[in-house]
C-alpha cells in the first residue's frame, strides 16, 4: 500500500512557515554568491575571480554532503539540533566579516568558507522541505512562491537599495527560522530517524538506485545545455567590472517564470508532467548559443536563459524531494540535485567546454537533449495518460481498493484497540507530531498519550513508532 494514501495535509501555519523558510534561504544563496563574486571585483585578478567563482559552487556542493554525513555521524538529539543552529551562525559571521574586510587572502578564504556552510544549510534546508511537504500536494507552488519571492526581494533591493541593507535582516531571520525549528521541533524527525520515511519502498532497491542513476544523468544533461551561455556571462561580467554585461539585472526577474511554471505543473497528478515540462523549456536552451552571436540583444538570450535555468532548478528540486523520502539517506538524496548541478558545472567549466566553435556546441547540446529524453523514457517518466495509469494499475496489482480510513479502522478492529487507542494510532501514523503535539490536538494530557501509546505497541505487538508504521503496512486484509 502506498503511502500516498495515508498522507496528512498540514496545517496552514506549517505551509506559510515552509514558503518563508525556503524563500530566506534562496535568498542567501543567491546574495552570498553574487556578494562574493562582487567583493573581489576590483580586489583580486579576473583570473581568480572566475576561479573562486567555481570554486564556491564546489564547496556549496560539498556542504550539501556534509550536512547528510555529519548528521549521521551525530545521532544524538541534542547534537542534531546544533547542527540545525551553529552553521547558521558561522554563516552570519563570515558573511558580515566578509564585508568589513578587504585583503585578497582573508577574503577568499572567508568566502570559501561561506559558500561551504551556505551549502551546510542548503543541505537542512532541503532535507527539510522535502520531508515536511511529502504529504501535501502543494510542493510546487511551496518551492516557486518561496523562490519567486527571494528573487524579487534580491532585484528590488540590489536595483534601489544597497543589497547590504536587507542582507544583515534576511540572516537575522534565518538564524531565527532554524532556532525556531530546534527549540519547537514540529517535526520529530529533525531530530530522530526519518520516520516514517525509512521504511522499505514497496518498489525494488535496484528500481530506486535506477530512478536515482536516471535523475543524476537528466541533471548533468541540463547543465551541459546550459554551461556555454552561463560561462560566457561570467566571464562578460568580470572582464567589463559587472557593468556592460550585468549578470545581475532585470532579464534575471525571468527566473521566477520558470519556476512558477514548473512549480504549479509539478503539483498535477503527483509531478506526471514535469519531466514533459521540462523538455518543452529545454528546447529553447539548446539553440540559445545560436542567439548569443548578437552581443546586442544579450538581455533577449538572458531572458530565454534564466526562464530555462530556473526550470531545470525547479524540475530537479521536485524530483529529487519527490525521491528522497523512499532512500536510506533522505537527508542525502534531497539536496541531490544541487550537488549534481555544481559538480557538473565546475567539471565543465575546467574542460573549457565553452571554448568549443558553436557548431560543436549545438551539436553536443542536441546530443544531451536526445540523451534526455531517452534516460526519462527509461526511468517512465515520459508516460502520460492511459499508459501511466496502466503502469500506476498494474504496481498496485493484488492489491485492494481500499480508502485509508477503512483500512485503519480494519487494523484497529483487528489489533483490538478502543476508539480512544485508534485515534491516537492514526496520529502516529500520519503525522511526524510528537507526543506533547499529539495530546495537544487531542486535548489530552501527555502522560494519558503515552499510557495509550503503551497500550497500542503492547496491542500490536511492537515496540517503536517505525515498527508499529511497518506493522501497519504489512497488515494484510483478509
Amino acid at each position: 500500500m502506498d503511502f500516498d494514501l495515508i498522507k496528512h495535509k498540514l496545517k496552514k501555519n506549517r505551509i506559510i512557515f515552509l514558503i518563508v523558510f525556503f524563500s530566506i534561504y534562496m535568498f542567501e544563496y543567491m546574495v552570498t554568491l553574487t556578494f562574493i563574486d562582487r567583493q573581489n571585483n576590483g580586489v583580486s585578478a579576473p583570473e581568480w575571480q572566475l576561479a573562486l567563482h567555481y570554486i564556491d559552487y564546489l564547496l556549496v556542493a560539498a556542504g550539501f554532503v556534509s550536512f547528510a554525513l555529519l548528521r549521521r555521524i551525530f545521532q544524538d538529539e541534542k547534537a542534531r539540533l546544533q547542527l540545525l543552529v551553529i552553521p547558521n551562525l558561522m554563516y552570519f559571521i563570515s558573511v558580515i566579516a566578509l564585508y568589513f574586510i578587504r585583503s585578497v587572502a582573508v577574503c577568499s578564504i572567508l568566502a570559501m568558507l561561506a559558500a561551504f556552510l551556505l551549502g551546510l544549510l542548503g543541505g537542512m534546508v532541503y532535507f527539510c522541505m522535502s520531508l515536511a511537504l511529502s504529504q501535501t500536494d502543494c510542493t510546487g507552488k511551496v518551492m516557486a512562491i518561496g523562490a519567486s519571492a527571494a528573487i524579487l526581494l534580491q532585484y528590488l533591493l540590489q536595483e534601489h537599495l544597497d543589497i547590504m541593507f536587507g542582507l544583515p535582516v534576511i540572516l537575522a531571520l534565518g538564524f531565527s527560522a532554524t532556532l525556531w525549528l530546534a527549540v519547537s521541533r514540529p517535526w520529530t524527525w529533525l531530530a530522530e530517524d526519518c520516520l516514517p520515511y525509512e521504511r522499505e519502498s514497496s518498489e525494488s532497491r535496484n528500481d530506486i538506485r535506477k530512478r536515482l542513476l536516471i535523475l543524476s544523468l537528466t541533471v548533468v544533461a541540463l547543465s551541459v545545455i546550459g554551461t556555454f551561455y552561463d560561462t560566457q556571462m561570467t566571464r562578460l561580467n568580470v572582464q567589463t567590472n559587472y557593468q556592460e554585461f550585468d549578470y545581475y539585472s532585470w532579464p534575471r526577474l525571468f527566473v521566477i517564470a520558470g519556476y512558477l511554471l514548473i512549480g504549479w505543473i509539478g503539483d498535477l497528478k503527483k509531478q506526471k508532467y514535469v519531466p514533459i515540462a521540462t523538455l518543452c523549456v529545454t528546447m529553447f536552451a539548446v539553440f540559445n548559443p545560436i542567439l548569443f552571436g548578437e552581443l546586442e540583444d544579450y538581455h533577449l538570450n538572458m531572458c530565454i536563459y534564466y526562464t530555462c535555468l530556473s526550470a531545470n532548478i525547479a524540475y530537479f528540486n521536485l524530483m529529487f524531494w519527490n525521491i528522497a523520502k523512499e532512500t536510506r539517506y533522505p537527508e542525502l538524496w534531497a539536496g541531490m540535485g544541487r550537488v549534481v548541478s555544481g559538480l557538473a558545472d565546475v567539471v565543465l567549466a575546467a574542460a573549457c567546454l565553452a571554448d568549443l566553435p558553436l557548431n560543436l556546441i549545438i551539436g553536443i547540446d542536441l546530443l544531451m537533449f536526445v540523451m534526455l529524453v531517452i534516460s526519462m523514457a527509461a526511468g517512465g517518466y515520459l508516460l502520460i495518460g492511459q499508459e501511466a495509469e496502466k503502469k500506476a494499475e498494474d504496481t498496485c496489482a493484488g492489491e485492494p481498493a481500499m480508502a485509508p480510513e477503512q483500512r485503519l479502522k480494519l487494523y484497529a478492529e483487528h489489533c483490538a484497540l478502543t476508539p480512544r487507542e485508534t485515534e491516537v494510532l492514526e496520529m502516529l501514523l500520519t503525522t511526524d507530531d510528537d507526543l506533547q503535539r499529539i495530546a495537544d490536538s487531542l486535548y489530552i494530557s501527555r502522560r494519558m498519550v503515552q499510557r495509550y501509546v503503551s497500550s497500542i505497541y503492547e496491542k500490536t505487538e511492537t515496540k517503536t513508532r517505525l515498527g508499529l508504521f511497518k506493522n501497519y503496512m504489512d497488515f494484510t486484509v483478509e
